[in-house]
């Protein structure tokens, strides 16, 4: 079993968004009674953000990871999204883009896209695309 490390910033980046919305609609929600109040949503959510994900509280305490071994791959790449797996018999076709690689699954034609931005380093990236040639065909 090899594990590859996933960029973490990138993994939170959905929750930033979330934590960022709510600020923007508190603010705006009480903007015209409490003026001075409404421009503090945005700092209290980010030290609220700090606190959670220093403490690894909520989603914070989730994994992210992408591992392979020989039945296939299991990944989470960001906080929202629940573990899952993909064995290599059910993959078609491997297709390496700029920015993601795409596996094409046989029974249904559906693409898994993993975004190549989601690893750490290039160095695990290369590491990955080889592992994947050892049991993938390519397009």
């Amino acid at each position: 079993m090899k594990q590859y490390k996933i960029n973490r910033f990138k993994a939170e980046s959905p929750v930033m968004a979330t934590f960022f919305i709510i600020a923007l609609f508190i603010s705006i929600y009480f903007f015209p009674n409490f003026r001075w109040l409404a421009f503090l949503g945005f700092p209290i959510f980010f030290v609220f953000y700090l606190v959670l994900s220093k403490l690894k509280l909520a989603f914070f305490k989730r994994n992210t990871f992408l591992t392979t071994d020989t039945d296939g791959v299991r990944y989470c790449f960001h906080l929202y999204q629940q573990p899952r797996f993909l064995r290599w018999d059910q993959v078609d076709k491997v297709n390496y883009q700029l920015y993601e690689i795409n596996f094409r699954i046989k029974e249904t034609g559906e693409i898994i896209s993993f975004q190549k931005g989601y690893f750490a380093n290039t160095e695990e990236m290369d590491a990955f695309c080889e592992e994947i040639k050892l049991y993938c065909e390519t397009m």
